[in-house]
């Protein structure tokens, strides 16, 4: 049988294991995924980019989340 692979399989297991804290404001960094368009360089395509980052309350404005 195959390993569940699922952006949720990965956040629980992301979760599980270990729990960072910001050093600036002391909370607890959640694991979000994050997805942003972008141009593959001809005028009429578009691709989306997916990251995972970590976010808190400092650098969630830098990443345009509300």
């Amino acid at each position: 049988m195959a390993k569940d692979r699922s952006f949720t399989a990965k956040l629980a297991h992301e979760t599980l294991r270990h729990r960072v804290t910001c050093p600036v404001c002391n909370k607890e960094l959640e694991p979000y995924l994050v997805v942003r368009p972008a141009s593959t360089g001809d005028s009429s395509g578009q691709r989306f980019r997916k990251q995972r980052v970590k976010v808190c309350a400092c650098n969630r404005a830098e990443l345009g989340l509300s």
